[in-house]
């Protein structure tokens, strides 16, 4: 086997497990951080703290959809790409 075999199941199974982990902190992280700002130091109700952090957490989904687009991508070398 060569240094650098992408096609070795353990380098590809590692790479899943490391892009979804940073996927999720992608998304999780900001929601989290609105909320405990906004209802521990802005003082805000539980409604408006639920509100801004749930639109948070979809503005993050789509963020990182797209991102998630770009760790996706394949080699040119024809391996993965579908007709």
């Amino acid at each position: 086997m060569s240094g650098g075999d992408d096609k070795n199941p353990a380098n590809v199974i590692g790479r899943v497990y490391a892009v979804s982990t940073l996927l999720a902190v992608i998304i999780a992280v900001p929601a989290v951080v609105v909320a405990v700002v906004a209802h521990f130091v802005l003082r805000m109700e539980i409604i408006v703290t639920l509100a801004a952090s749930l639109i948070t957490l979809f503005v993050a989904m789509g963020f990182s959809f797209k991102l998630a687009r770009k760790f996706a991508k394949t080699p040119k070398d024809g391996v993965g790409e579908t007709k």
